[in-house]
């Protein structure tokens, strides 16, 4: 007598780990999207041709100079006490990373003064203004 094994079916893949891959990689973009473009929200940059190097270099604080003077870092507001302690983490963390200065064009002079001397008294070792391109170069 002879026994038969039962027909071998062939092994699906589970798609599931792919689909929750995917939905979490679909939910961080969009999430990352957000804050970029919160962090460009109601600031109109000075119009500079800046460098024309197309590589950008990291940076480990990004401070916003607003039109009517306030100044924010993230989503908060700080005062030149507070800047200066986040320059001094940021410095801490990376000394090689220069923060970014986004300043409305309309700001005053003297709060765009008083950030970079919070940053420099945090120990910053420079900074970088954010400019719009179509300046003369």
């Amino acid at each position: 007598m002879r026994f038969r094994s039962p027909p071998r079916r062939l092994a699906e893949p589970d798609m599931t780990p792919m689909i929750d891959v995917t939905f979490l990689l679909l939910i961080f973009f969009l999430v990352t999207a957000q804050m970029a473009a919160q962090a460009r929200k109601g600031v109109q940059l000075p119009v500079e041709p800046g460098e024309s190097r197309l590589e950008s270099a990291a940076s480990g604080l990004v401070v916003v100079v607003q039109a009517d003077g306030l100044v924010r870092v993230g989503d908060r507001g700080v005062d030149p006490a507070q800047l200066q302690q986040l320059a001094r983490e940021a410095a801490a963390r990376s000394p090689t990373v220069t923060p970014v200065v986004r300043a409305d064009r309309a700001a005053p002079a003297a709060a765009l003064n008083a950030v970079t001397e919070a940053l420099r008294q945090g120990g910053a070792p420079g900074f970088r203004l954010a400019t719009e391109s179509g300046g003369r170069p």
